[in-house]
């Protein structure tokens, strides 16, 4: 008997732009997209913003990353931190992590996506007090949180994205301590990375919406990770793939 053929997924276009599809898989998806126009649209914009991230870092990735200084980023060496960035994301030859369409979803990870958008709905609002500490404060922000979850990690730093860090908190979860960081971009707009303990070790992305924000989700061999906010879903993908360059399992820059 001839197998069925399963229908085109989300998955399958998000492979599709990381050219993460077998030959077969990507002619079925070309067949398809040629009867799918919101499809078509939709890919040909996710194809945008990856030929747009690679022209934006080839410069700073001429050199190899190989004679760049070991060093901790400051915010006197911008270029620097773009640079090392950008050779994660792309020397390595990734725009995104690919998902399977076979790929089981682990049940802590779905909590986590309900986890985020939750509190992401609560405090995004906030005016006076969107977070505990302060930017100003990042050092003692990333010493206190990574005490009270247990492991060591870098606060995230997405300037290279237009987005400046607000802040982050302390926050609770069904099983162990969860933080929270927010960013925001020159017109106001919030996002937020919701963190904690988690091991179902799928670093794939996936996507979860609610009434007012989505958000994607993934995991490492300890932690999970969770983006929201209510920009467009190609803008958030593309900042939770420079989230997940940043952040390794021992909590340094990959």
């Amino acid at each position: 008997m001839t197998r069925p053929i399963d229908p085109i997924s989300e998955d399958d276009l998000i492979g599709y732009v990381d050219n993460a599809l077998t030959s077969e898989r990507r002619a079925l998806v070309d067949a398809h997209l040629l009867g799918d126009d919101a499809a078509r649209r939709r890919i040909d914009a996710d194809l945008v913003i990856a030929r747009d991230l690679r022209r934006a870092f080839d410069g700073l990735v001429a050199a190899s990353p190989a004679t760049m200084p070991a060093q901790k980023p400051t915010t006197r060496q911008p270029i620097a931190w773009a640079a090392s960035l950008a050779a994660a994301l792309f020397v390595g030859g990734i725009i995104g992590w690919q998902s399977h369409p076979d790929a089981p979803v682990a049940i802590v990870a779905q909590g986590i996506a309900d986890e985020a958008l939750a509190a992401h709905r609560t405090f995004v609002v906030e005016v006076a007090h969107p977070v505990e500490v302060t930017a100003d404060d990042k050092g003692h922000l990333a010493t206190w949180l990574s005490n009270r979850l247990g492991r060591s990690f870098i606060v995230p730093d997405l300037r290279v994205a237009g987005l400046e860090l607000v802040g982050g908190r302390l926050l609770p979860s069904p099983s162990d301590p969860a933080a929270q960081l927010m960013y925001e971009d020159q017109k106001g707009q919030r996002l937020t990375l919701y963190l904690r303990r988690g091991k179902d070790g799928d670093p794939e992305f996936r996507f979860a919406q609610s009434a007012t924000a989505q958000a994607f989700y993934w995991s490492d061999t300890e932690f999970g990770y969770a983006l929201a906010g209510s920009l467009p879903r190609e803008r958030l993908l593309e900042i939770a793939h420079l989230l997940q360059a940043q952040l390794s399992d021992d909590g340094t820059p990959i």
